[in-house]
């Protein structure tokens, strides 16, 4: 028989999308899956939804929490709650591919995680332009962390991963995204790879989680990219990975972390300097004009450490 699937599909106030949701969820070419949906305390209709779909589907396992969690807190929650050899974490306004975790299971067999490309939907479920996730990111697959460390281009909706790995990440924190701490964990504990098929349709509207193409049109843009925040980076995520007991590179990784953390203090910035230019095609891999000249790497690191 082949190995059971795990869907972690977190919920809170989707009454819009999950429907459509569920339906690609439960409508998948690959069997045998079981969907663990946890409810983050909604207020709208997202509960009841749940609830009329599992009754007519036992597969779906659905919980609410007491209190909320909050999204990174919630998919811990669900990813514990999940039985399968593989887990795949769903968020509940986008759409997949009915293909997509046949496709990932036939990659699987001898990775820890899998991740595929995506392309954008609106509210509407109409296609946003021709971008996709790997129009501005080069996708990651090699054997060290680094390329994860400074900014993580794989996104949760995107993964499929063996659940083996559930031992080495909790407890998440709230002040970075799971996604991180989970692709962390799969570079240092196995192989990786990566699809450019778009398995998912990843939807952006005003209250969606993450807002990828900066459609938001009440929220001031992000600023220039003149240091680690910019670019996703917390002392909460770098603290994560100091902590992490299963590096492959440890040395390395302890020291970037460090380095790293202390530049965000206003401390180590020459250090860290020469440490970002030392290893700077794999800290920056994922940024697709990462092919510079030598003086356009000493300008980009320049400004990330002196401002």
């Amino acid at each position: 028989m082949p190995p059971l699937v795990s869907i972690a599909l977190c919920t809170y106030n989707g009454e819009k999308f999950l429907s459509r949701q569920l339906d690609s969820l439960l409508t998948q070419d690959y069997k045998p899956v079981e969907i663990i949906a946890v409810d983050d305390r909604s207020n709208d209709n997202t509960w009841n939804i749940l609830q009329e779909y599992a009754q007519k589907d036992k597969r779906i396992r659905r919980y609410q929490n007491e209190q909320n969690l909050g999204h990174t807190l919630n998919f811990e929650k669900a990813i514990t709650l999940c039985t399968g050899d593989f887990i795949a974490l769903a968020d509940q306004d986008d759409i997949w591919e009915k293909d997509k975790l046949k496709i990932m299971m036939g990659l699987a067999e001898d990775a820890v995680m899998v991740y595929h490309d995506s392309d954008f939907i609106d509210d509407k479920g109409k296609r946003i332009g021709n971008k996709t996730m790997a129009s501005d990111h080069r996708m990651y697959e090699g054997d060290s962390s680094l390329p994860i460390i400074l900014g993580n281009n794989i996104h949760g909706h995107a993964i499929l991963f063996d659940s083996k790995l559930k031992q080495y990440l909790f407890p998440f924190d709230a002040g970075f995204s799971h996604d991180w701490a989970i692709a962390f964990a799969a570079f240092n504990l196995g192989k990786v790879k990566y699809t450019e098929q778009v398995l998912a349709h990843y939807r952006q509207h005003q209250h969606s989680i993450t807002d990828f193409l900066e459609q938001r049109k009440d929220e001031v843009p992000t600023v220039e990219a003149k240091n680690l925040e910019r670019l996703g980076v917390t002392l909460a995520w770098l603290n994560y990975c100091l902590k992490f007991q299963s590096k492959k590179e440890v040395e390395l990784v302890d020291k970037a972390c460090r380095l790293f953390a202390g530049l965000m203090q206003g401390e180590n910035k020459f250090s860290c300097f020469l440490f970002m230019l030392k290893h700077f095609d794999l800290l920056f891999y994922t940024m697709n004009n990462m092919q510079r000249t030598f003086l356009s790497k000493v300008n980009f690191v320049r400004k990330l450490c002196f401002g």
